[in-house]
């Protein structure tokens, strides 16, 4: 449970983590154990890393961001995480009807582009996870294609990322490190001192430099902080 004192930004964040541990909550404890065993054994994606690849990516991420704005339409919010150049994760939110507020229209994950199958919705489901399973219906109010769906996957390989937001700022998924998800917003102009400071709590955010900042998002279980935010006084 988060603290009613974190900032506004972070409430959608737990509210997707929160339905995250809910899909996971079906897997024994021990597959989560030996699971996180192998990956801290293995090459993990780091905070170094990201800030590398980030370095190293400037003019893809560029692209990339532009690319994911111009096809979001006004009002519509968009996640979206490749698992493969066919399979996703999708979370859609719509406008309620003439207001700037929006409600999730569409979650789901584990979706095969090529070869979806709509199962019916639950109340449950229909509350917490997406007013319909038409991924149709979806597509069609984003007016997006599979050729849509194939050359935002290329952007996102060519920037070495695995995902993206359409937040303001946008906020792109580099990868994962065990069950913590690290990602970086993009904002549109260079962050003033002020927005800096704002943007950098120790925790979960840092400022980088220039018009980005890193996030970390705790999983299921772990640290909700890394320590590499954490600023020397």
């Amino acid at each position: 449970m988060h603290s009613p004192n974190l900032p506004n930004r972070y409430y959608a964040f737990y509210t997707e983590r929160y339905l995250q541990a809910e899909k996971m909550k079906t897997y024994k404890l021990i597959s989560i154990l030996i699971l996180s065993i192998f990956l801290s054994s293995c090459g993990m994606n780091s905070i170094e890393g990201m800030k590398n690849n980030i370095d190293e990516k400037s003019n893809e991420i560029a692209d990339l961001k532009n690319y994911f704005s111009d096809i979001v339409p006004e009002n519509f919010t968009v996640r979206i995480q490749y698992n493969s150049s066919d399979n996703i994760d999708l979370f859609v939110y719509g406008p309620i009807g003439d207001s700037v507020k929006r409600e999730q229209l569409f979650g789901q994950w584990d979706i095969d582009i090529d070869n979806y199958i709509e199962t019916p919705q639950t109340k449950y489901k229909k509350k917490y996870r997406g007013k319909t399973k038409s991924l149709e219906l979806v597509k069609n109010k984003l007016n997006w294609n599979r050729e849509i769906f194939s050359n935002l996957y290329d952007k996102l390989e060519k920037a070495n990322c695995i995902g993206i937001r359409s937040r303001n700022p946008v906020e792109i998924e580099y990868g994962f490190s065990g069950m913590a998800l690290l990602s970086f917003s993009v904002f549109d102009k260079n962050l003033t001192a002020e927005q800096q400071e704002e943007y950098s709590d120790d925790c979960m955010s840092m400022f980088y430099k220039e018009n980005i900042v890193l996030n970390y998002g705790s999983g299921a279980t772990g640290s909700l902080c890394t320590p590499e935010f954490k600023r020397k006084k």
